[in-house]
């Protein structure tokens, strides 16, 4: 968890992106100006795709003033601290044979989640007076559309401005509030939106602390009176305890630490990185789950939720931070009702979450794109059961089990009666689009079968347990799927697939991270590992732990070698940005020119879900439900050529703490239980 400092910049150098999952940024070279910023459950219909998404906030951009004149601050270097998510700059000033020097720290703040703190130091070598004006500027040329008003309230001499943003639909409202504190003498506000004043830096150093908060207005009917009444709250604490707040938040997160003995100093890097973006995007707090981007950036995807949040960035809070995993299925239950509607309105009973989700849990996928406009891509209610499931079996909460995750399980489970077609061959489900959308409209995805006989199955557990009886629809429709195998005992992505050497891999997800094991697997492994694993390396989200398969098979050499194609190559200049496919241009790498499709956070989740879960063979489907933990722990330990070991500091099971250590060469991984 090194600080990553950086001194010079290329040109297409992608922004810092610093967030605490419920407000984001983008902090480029000079931070003081030009900030990309995006606020949870803000969202405004998007021209062009005619669907809602994120919409821009302002955010705050400081001009510093010699006698009237603009002076522009010449950036020295930025240092980002994964440790506890703060982003520092060094900048200094020079005008008429003066300098002042500049220390401007950002941080979003986990523990009190609508703020953006930022603090400004000053400090000159002989006193001198820099006038500062302070405006919030909505950036971002494409987005600017999606707000339609800026409603400005009085501030009554306890904040330098307050105003209410309207979507361009005026379907959601943001409220943002700010105030600058600290040193600033004859300060005044010109407009809600910007704020002047003067400073007298000294050899000492002054110190000039901003204080902004957002809300988003689904959460609260007044988001500016809210907005300023966190801000208030902010003044009590001060500054520096909310930073200190901030940094504990970030150590008891750091405790469930990725170590990796053997693997050398860039590996940790590329894992700590993962780590920390895409911890810094989830939150326990926020009103929408994390999109694919997080809250970096809205271009594409629109920020809105897909099966990337439950089948790979769900996982590592599943066992790191289970309430921030408990916040991320809140969201789906509390859409329920859309889910509801969704089904019947594709003629199905029960529910089916949509294929691109929101605010409201309605489907808002492009109509006009492929997959009948996202309708086809049906997996996704799958791949939600299967967290409700997963945290259910995890946590150990029986509340949970019975109020949240029954609900959702048996909906899908009759989804899953309507949808499938009883045939000769047992049932059937046809007109599909499975993980891979280069083959649309299939029969029979194999992914899709399998795991809705996966649901099945589970929902008949639950309705056991919770004094129901077993669902003989149910029970014949999970002994009956067709899965579509051939002859020698591979299992086709969907029937009828071709045989070709550059196949999408994505049936493998049925095996891990699902537990699905058809008895004899190395067969269906070494396929698709010989005919196209190798290609789809490079592409978004399963590619980050495809290695566990040569793994599984025995091959520790290739299983490096996926592993360094399939991570190693999606990272980038500065702070291990991490783009949504590979860089595999060394060049590219270090001056990426689509910075903007930096900071994909899905597949972070996904090498994080790997090293978790799939190279210590961690499966908690492997025991019935309530099974103990050490029953999860499958046999025979393969890592990469050259790793010995992964240690994970700390995960939650069954609401214990354990250290969880896989020994290469060893039988089963090791669970440490802690004192937490």
């Amino acid at each position: 968890m090194i600080k990553h400092t950086v001194t010079q910049w290329n040109e297409f150098s992608p922004p810092a992106y610093v967030s605490n999952g419920f407000i984001g940024f983008r902090f480029a070279k000079n931070p003081f100006k030009d900030i990309i910023g995006l606020l949870s459950g803000f969202y405004g219909m998007r021209n062009g795709p005619d669907v809602e998404a994120l919409a821009s906030i302002p955010t705050p951009n400081f001009t510093f003033y010699y006698q009237d004149e603009a002076v522009e601050p010449q950036i020295i270097s930025q240092t980002y601290d994964f440790s506890c998510g703060e982003l520092e700059t060094e900048a200094v000033l020079e005008f008429d044979g003066k300098k002042i020097f500049l220390n401007y720290l950002v941080f979003c703040a986990r523990t009190s989640p609508t703020l953006l703190m930022s603090s400004l130091k000053l400090k000159s070598d002989e006193p001198c007076q820099i006038g500062i004006n302070l405006e919030y500027k909505i950036y971002y040329e494409r987005l600017e559309k999606t707000i339609s008003e800026i409603e400005s309230f009085p501030c009554h001499n306890q904040c330098d401005g307050k105003f209410k943003l309207y979507s361009s639909d005026r379907s959601t409202t943001a409220g943002v509030v700010f105030r600058l504190l600290g040193n600033v003498s004859q300060k005044k506000s010109v407009s809600s939106l910007s704020t002047n004043g003067s400073i007298n830096v000294t050899p000492d150093g002054k110190t000039v602390n901003l204080v902004t908060s957002y809300v988003p207005g689904m959460m609260h009917c007044e988001p500016h009176n809210q907005a300023h009444r966190m801000l208030k709250l902010a003044e009590w604490n001060g500054f520096d305890r909310i930073r200190e707040m901030n940094r504990a938040c970030w150590a008891k997160l750091w405790e469930s630490r990725i170590v990796i003995d053997g693997a050398g100093e860039e590996w940790q890097n590329v894992i700590d990185a993962s780590y920390f973006y895409l911890m810094s995007s989830v939150s326990a707090f926020a009103p929408i789950s994390v999109a694919p981007f997080g809250l970096s950036q809205p271009d594409s995807y629109e920020g809105h939720c897909f099966w990337d949040t439950e089948s790979f960035m769900f996982i590592p809070p599943l066992f790191c931070a289970p309430e921030i995993a408990y916040s991320m299925l809140e969201y789906r239950f509390e859409r329920l009702d859309a889910a509801k509607n969704n089904a019947k309105l594709n003629g199905y009973r029960g529910i089916q979450f949509p294929w691109q989700s929101g605010t409201t849990g309605c489907e808002v996928t492009t109509p006009y794109v492929g997959q009948a406009g996202g309708a086809g891509e049906q997996h996704i209610n799958l791949d939600v059961a299967l967290a409700f499931d997963a945290y259910a079996r995890i946590s150990g909460d029986e509340c949970f089990l019975r109020e949240k995750a029954w609900p959702v399980i048996k909906g899908v489970a009759q989804w899953i009666e309507s949808r499938t077609e009883k045939t000769e061959r047992g049932y059937e489900i046809l007109h599909v689009t499975g993980i891979d959308e280069e083959s649309d409209d299939v029969p029979n995805d194999s992914y899709t079968n399998l795991m809705s006989q996966k649901i099945l199955r589970a929902a008949n557990e639950y309705s056991e347990k919770l004094g129901f009886g077993i669902n003989n629809k149910w029970l014949d429709i999970e002994r009956n799927m067709f899965i579509p195998f051939r002859e020698d005992g591979v299992l086709l992505q969907y029937e009828g697939m071709p045989d070709k050497d550059d196949l999408a891999s994505t049936t493998l997800m049925s095996y891990f991270p699902y537990g699905y094991t058809s008895g004899n697997d190395i067969p269906t492994f070494e396929y698709y590992i010989t005919h196209g694993m190798e290609r789809y390396l490079v592409y978004p989200m399963l590619s980050g732990f495809l290695g566990v398969f040569p793994a599984w098979a025995g091959d520790r050499e290739k299983a490096l070698a996926f592993y360094e194609r399939a991570n190693l190559t999606f990272f980038c200049q500065p702070f291990y940005a991490c783009a949504e496919w590979a860089i595999c241009n060394e060049e590219e790498r270090i001056n990426p020119k689509d910075f903007i499709n930096t900071s994909f956070i899905t597949a972070r989740g996904s090498l994080l879900s790997g090293l978790i879960m799939g190279l210590t063979k961690m499966c908690p489907w492997k025991g019935k439900l309530g099974s103990a933990p050490d029953e999860w722990l499958g046999e025979n330990i393969i890592l990469p050529e050259g790793w010995n070991s992964i240690t994970v500091g700390k995960i939650y099971l069954h609401g214990k703490p354990y250290k969880l250590t896989a020994v290469n060469g060893a039988k089963k991984a090791v669970l440490e239980e802690l004192n937490d």
